[in-house]
């Protein structure tokens, strides 16, 4: 009677296991059409990529921003990196980038993935594009903080902790704080740098970000020749 108590308790722990085991993702399905879009753009290869969410889609003066350098936007809002994973051939690998800039993880976190997983689909995203493109350069751009997520900043900066710390070992990979510069002496997020919505970057917030990335983005760039 025990042993039956027992194996049952064993199989509804596991069931509870299992059910919790993983967070549904968005489905990758929503951006069919933007990234048919970019399927018929032009390839152009041997630069620098920006991908990510919103935060790089909105970035649209990242020509102006980087003069000099071959920068491609290929961002598209509202994206997990998940959806990174599915859509690398056309946002990223095609390109074939010298070095790839990226920025997810707000939305993750948004659709109440914990960090953890959040961390373990950005890595499957990053070692995917190092798998096909091992001499690329990752930038590995910190998650932003922001004023209509406020509740969630514990959570964000527990992700850059995890992508940090992963990063460290990995030469093809930099991690770029570009996070602790949006907030004020309190941590919390500085108005100025944000739009309207609280949530997406203001002009103000993109020169912020230009100034940290321009002067890494050169650095690596010169290397590379």
């Amino acid at each position: 009677m025990k042993s039956t108590f027992f194996l049952l308790a064993l199989t509804f722990l596991g069931s509870l296991s299992a059910t919790a085991e993983s967070t549904p993702r968005p489905k990758p399905e929503r951006f069919a059409k933007e990234i048919v879009a970019f399927a018929k753009q032009e390839v152009v290869k041997g630069g620098i990529v920006f991908t990510g969410s919103s935060s790089i889609r909105r970035w649209t003066e990242l020509q102006k921003d980087f003069p000099g350098l071959p920068v491609l936007n290929r961002g598209f809002g509202g994206s997990v990196a998940n959806d990174l994973t599915v859509y690398a051939e056309t946002v990223v690998i095609r390109h074939e980038p010298k070095i790839l800039v990226t920025y997810t993880g707000s939305n993750d976190l948004n659709a109440r993935l914990t960090p953890q997983e959040v961390l373990e689909d950005y890595i499957k995203f990053l070692n995917l594009v190092h798998g096909k493109l091992p001499q690329t350069k990752v930038i590995l751009n910190a998650v932003k903080i922001s004023l209509k997520r406020v509740t969630q900043i514990p959570q964000v900066h527990e992700l850059n902790r995890l992508l940090q710390e992963w990063a460290k070992d990995k030469p093809w990979v930099r991690y770029v704080d570009s996070t602790s510069y949006l907030a004020d002496d309190k941590g919390q997020p500085v108005r100025d740098f944000y739009v309207d919505d609280l949530l997406h970057l203001s002009p103000k917030g993109y020169a912020e970000w230009t100034k940290i990335l321009d002067p890494i983005l050169r650095e690596e760039w010169a290397r590379l020749k």
